[in-house]
């Protein structure tokens, strides 16, 4: 279980007393590559680790695969590192969780991460996001890929002990990621709120997420708003919480074939489904999707439609595949999804309806 949780601008000063609390512990710190410099983490982190020993990993690929894994985990015992910081995007914390949780495992590792088993508790993880959207911070899976395949490890250990979520580290995001990565929080709280998986504790983080994300992105895209990027950091660590619950649902099983066949990126092609996914889940969600539509001031379904396709627009996110450079003989490459969040998803959506959603929105 997460025990500590600091949010807000400045909050990364924490980590001081974090550090004191595991005094004598070598540090095994994973970072992004040009991200730690860029997001002036690195400046940071460099004066707040000072008379701290520490081994600093970030030889590891976008998309963590399990060779990566394993490389972290030799190096994590070699420097003999007792506390895991992770500071970086959703990779660098979900890398970071893997290695943390799986470097005192004794047995076949393909074998534990396939069965999702841990029985050691591993050692002290601080998470600190520079990205406002994939909630890895609060989430007690990680994603890696095995041969090729995606898998995600899941674990009540895997959750980080400490959690800090500092705005400041998104004060130099470009706009389009900001976009992305805020598309993914938004994304992740409205399908938690019709997700079968849901629960009442699910859906409170939810309405926190989409208040605080739907009301600030436009201006942290746009303007740069440093006080908007205060709150939308929030927001996606809500939303976090809230999928650590309810797992996501359809739009984010479709989203991950655009990804790794045409590289669209995660947030943008999440969005790219979600008004139509919640058109065909409104008989069976009537009452949560009314609740997603009074939080974006919508009158109907057919008012939030148009209002979250216009939002997709003002902050730079094309909803049409054939602006992303995606051909009608490619769709066939898009309907093979994701079978577990399909089953999360409140209507049961057949290949055909799949493949015309595809067709429609080209």
């Amino acid at each position: 279980m997460i025990e500590n949780i600091y949010i807000g601008k400045n909050s990364v000063s924490n980590l001081s007393e974090i550090l004191k609390l595991h005094s004598g512990k070598k540090v095994f710190l994973v970072t992004g590559k040009s991200s730690y410099e860029k997001s002036g983490a690195q400046k940071i982190m460099e004066s707040l680790l000072k008379g701290t020993p520490y081994f600093r990993f970030s030889d590891f690929e976008e998309n963590p695969k399990l060779e990566d894994v394993e490389k972290g985990i030799e190096l994590f015992k070699r420097e003999n590192c007792e506390l895991t910081i992770a500071i970086g995007g959703g990779s660098a914390i979900d890398i970071a969780k893997l290695i943390n949780s799986l470097s005192q495992v004794q047995e076949n590792l393909v074998e534990t991460i396939k069965a999702n088993r841990l029985d050691q508790k591993p050692f002290p993880f601080v998470a600190i996001p520079t990205t406002a959207g994939t909630g890895s911070e609060a989430t007690h899976f990680a994603v890696m890929y095995i041969d090729g395949e995606k898998y995600s490890f899941a674990h009540k250990y895997i959750l980080p002990e400490y959690v800090i979520v500092d705005s400041q580290f998104t004060y130099s995001t470009p706009a389009y990621l900001t976009a992305c990565t805020g598309a993914d929080a938004l994304c992740q709280a409205i399908e938690s709120m019709w997700a079968t998986g849901g629960n009442v504790e699910s859906k409170e983080y939810a309405e926190k997420a989409i208040s605080l994300v739907w009301n600030n992105l436009e201006e942290a895209v746009v303007d740069n708003d440093y006080n908007a990027k205060d709150k939308v950091s929030e927001g996606a660590y809500w939303a976090g919480k809230a999928i650590n619950i309810s797992k996501t649902t359809a739009s984010h099983a479709l989203s991950y074939k655009m990804t790794s066949f045409f590289d669209v990126p995660h947030g943008h092609a999440v969005a790219i489904t979600l008004v139509h996914i919640m058109q065909a889940n409104y008989e069976y969600a009537k009452e949560d999707i009314q609740k997603i539509l009074n939080l974006i001031n919508a009158d109907s379904l057919s008012d939030g439609v148009v209002k979250i396709e216009r939002f997709w627009n003002q902050i730079g996110l094309s909803t049409k595949l054939s602006q992303l450079g995606i051909e009608a003989e490619q769709i066939s490459k898009l309907s093979d999804c994701n079978l577990e969040r399909l089953k999360n998803n409140p209507a049961l959506l057949t290949k055909e309806y799949i493949e015309n959603l595809f067709k429609k929105i080209l």
